[in-house]
Order: C-alpha cells, then sequence, then structure tokens
C-alpha cells in the first residue's frame, strides 16, 4: 500500500517544510449540510497558500474523491492544459447524497506521491 501524506506530518516543521505541505495537501470546500436527493457541490482544491509548481516534471495527474471506501469522483489533470506556470489547482464535484458523508479527497502529485485531504463530514437530512 502506497503512503498517504497529510499536512499533519510537516505542521511541525519549519516554514519552508509548512509551505511543502500545503501546495501538495487536497483541500475539500462545502457545505456541511445539505438535502438527501438535492444535487451537492464538493470543491478540491490543492493547496490553501502556495501554489504548485506545473512543469513537466512536477506536476499533479489527478484528483479523487471519496465517500469513505467508496470513490464517488475523479478527475485526470491534463498538466498542458494549465500553462507552465505554478498554480492553484480546482475541480468541482456534484454529488446526489442518499446518507450523511465522510468526504476524502486524495491527490496524486508525481514527484511527491499521493496526498489526502483532512476528513469533512457532511450531514445529510430530509
Amino acid at each position: 500500500m502506497p503512503r498517504l501524506f497529510t499536512y499533519k506530518d510537516f505542521d511541525s516543521g519549519s516554514e519552508k517544510v509548512k509551505q511543502y505541505a500545503d501546495k501538495h495537501t487536497p483541500v475539500i470546500i462545502c457545505e456541511r449540510e445539505t438535502t438527501r436527493n438535492t444535487p451537492f457541490n464538493v470543491k478540491v482544491r490543492i493547496g490553501t497558500n502556495v501554489k504548485h509548481p506545473n512543469a513537466p516534471d512536477h506536476h499533479y495527474e489527478y484528483i479523487q474523491l471519496w465517500n469513505l471506501e467508496t470513490l464517488v469522483g475523479e478527475i485526470r489533470l491534463q498538466r498542458s492544459s494549465y500553462g507552465e506556470k505554478p498554480l492553484f489547482i480546482e475541480t468541482e464535484f456534484t454529488l446526489i447524497p442518499k446518507v450523511s458523508l465522510r468526504l476524502e479527497a486524495i491527490a496524486y502529485c508525481n514527484r511527491h506521491g499521493l496526498w489526502i485531504s483532512e476528513e469533512v463530514f457532511v450531514k445529510v437530512k430530509d
């Protein structure tokens, strides 16, 4: 099983180490409550304050959204579509939830491996 890195693995390090973790960690952005059987948008962003490189030898290849052990969305990234400059990568998934969600995002950097977000609980009500 490959190792999944998290921001918490690096948050006690120097400012440079924290910036390294920031530019690699996926962050889930969504409401914490929604209505059953209604379209629900979930945004995933790589990094909060530091842009990630987008070079041929250092870029993101995909972002996945998981609800517990179920893959609910995946986007494959075409590096050349974003140009050569560092950037914040964002994508949005639309779900139609039937039960409450425990979401995590996983993203793959071709140089630094797999990174996982913090879990986000979304309560689904009638």
